[in-house]
């Protein structure tokens, strides 16, 4: 079969031509139909996270299968693919073929195509959770999410919406995103300085969802009110935060981190009601497919911001 592997970390994944991988009891074997690309997936790529799979290692956390052999499931049924330290700490999805403990997947019967169903989990349940469990928008507040036009930035933007947010303003870095944002979502484009001067020096919102880093967060937070609430998600733009001390206090901004790791059990519980949502057309999420044995280039694009929604790949 056709895997991509990890040979060194900080470098690009490598399209090898190895065995299927055996089945033991307690396991399934699946053909995986669609494999999504993550930022984690590339955090532990890089060898700078804590996590670090021993070498060679196949990537991706997520995705959408068949079963062809299990003492559990039926062969032929779809599944999704997650958990059981897949593409962490064990092989994952970047591969034609993968073997793992039944537990990492879940029977789903809905009309997601297989490249939605692969990539919806992470970047559904965390806007989900940055918005009701973490941020806790109300009804009339004013909301800043930042990578709006990114794959998790706008499903947080959208349910923002769907909770009954006056106004959902959408930061993103370029003008070119702009026509990536969901509907209903007023697009405000720039970084560092320059976004700050297009929001003004007042605040505008009672509750930012930061998805970026870098250079917009620090503006985003000195434009929401005093006593207002800051999610944290991700930091494509940058990993450090520097907070002037005294005036962060006087504003009684909570800083408040969304970490999805530690929420395994909350996914699984939200999973069916969003795909639902996603099967009604209530939500959407874009999807930027990539043949396998261009995980490299896809890769490149999601580090560059130039991918339209969420990124997968096809073996």
């Amino acid at each position: 079969m056709r895997a991509a592997r990890l040979h060194s970390f900080g470098e690009a994944p490598v399209l090898d031509d190895i065995d299927i991988p055996a089945r033991k009891a307690g396991q399934t074997l699946v053909r995986i139909d669609a494999a999504a690309l993550g930022h984690l997936d590339m955090t532990v790529a890089s060898g700078t996270f804590d996590i670090k799979p021993p070498l060679p290692h196949i990537g991706g956390t997520d995705g959408a299968a068949t079963v062809v052999e299990s003492d559990t499931f039926a062969a032929g049924t779809r599944v999704l693919v997650r958990g059981g330290g897949i593409g962490l700490t064990k092989n994952g999805c970047w591969a034609e073929y993968l073997v793992a403990a039944d537990r990492a997947f879940t029977p789903f019967d809905s009309d997601l195509p297989p490249e939605v169903a692969a990539t919806f989990f992470l970047p559904s349940t965390t806007g989900y959770v940055a918005v009701h469990d973490v941020a806790e928008v109300r009804a009339g507040e004013r909301v800043i999410v930042s990578g709006a036009s990114g794959a998790v930035g706008s499903m947080a933007a959208q349910f923002a919406l769907l909770a009954g947010a006056a106004e959902v303003i959408g930061v993103v870095p370029r003008q070119d995103q702009v026509e990536l944002l969901p509907d209903g979502v007023r697009p405000v484009v720039g970084r560092g300085s320059v976004l700050a001067e297009q929001l003004g020096e007042k605040p505008v919102a009672e509750v930012l969802i930061d998805t970026l880093g870098g250079d917009v967060l620090s503006p985003l937070l000195g434009r929401v009110v005093p006593g207002g609430r800051a999610a944290l998600i991700g930091y494509t733009l940058g990993t450090e935060l520097a907070l002037d001390l005294p005036n962060w206090l006087l504003s009684d901004v909570k800083i408040l981190p969304v970490n999805m790791i530690r929420k395994g059990a909350r996914q699984a519980e939200l999973a069916p009601e969003l795909i639902g949502k996603l099967a009604a057309g209530e939500v959407r999420l874009a999807v930027q497919q990539f043949p396998l044995d261009r995980i490299a280039d896809a890769l490149q694009l999601m580090r560059e911001g130039k991918v339209a929604g969420r990124a997968v790949v096809v073996p």
